[in-house]
């Protein structure tokens, strides 16, 4: 082996040194940012919810909130938003149903928490379902499409979803109405 070629490994050889202590570096530094955020999976949408006895099948808007990391969080508040950049609108959401989860929920790791809101509790025009998308949709700058929900914790984070699509169909078919 010639003295040029040997040069010409250990440059290599450092090279792959030096990509491996940044690759170490960038990955200690992701794990340490990452370790204390709270990870939340959330769903919500249209449900209808079967009791045993009842042949009556109401309908509900259904949040789920899974805690997905290994720090527990606080549910402090749960609302929607819609809108855009400075014409957003925000709305929280209050709870009180008999069988679900109430505010303010602590869910420590993969722990689950279900919020309901029932479409139509008293069935007229101050049911939520009829009184909700006309709120949204009371500007003409705010629309169904829009709609997001959020969940805000007591670590500071704030999480959005958009609902599923049957919800926003259930919305836009209330308001036609």
């Amino acid at each position: 082996m010639s003295s040029e070629s040997i040069q010409f490994w250990t440059m290599i050889g450092t090279w792959v040194a030096s990509i491996g202590t940044v690759s170490a570096v960038i990955t200690s530094l992701w794990f340490a940012y990452n370790q204390n955020k709270v990870k939340l999976r959330i769903t919500v949408g249209h449900r209808k919810i079967v009791s045993v006895g009842s042949h009556d099948t109401p309908d509900y808007c259904v949040i789920k909130v899974v805690n997905l990391s290994n720090k527990p969080a606080k549910i402090e508040s749960i609302g929607w938003k819609a809108g855009y950049w400075k014409n957003k609108v925000s709305f929280i959401q209050l709870f009180k149903l008999p069988g679900f989860d109430d505010l303010p929920k602590v869910l420590t790791e993969g722990e689950d928490a279900t919020f309901a809101v029932p479409f139509n509790a008293q069935g007229n025009d101050e049911d939520w379902i009829m009184r909700f998308p006309k709120s949204v949709t009371s500007t003409s700058k705010h629309n169904l499409r829009s709609l997001k929900l959020w969940v805000h914790i007591s670590q500071g984070q704030t999480f959005t979803v958009k609902p599923e699509k049957g919800l926003i169909e259930k919305l836009a078919s209330s308001q036609k109405s």
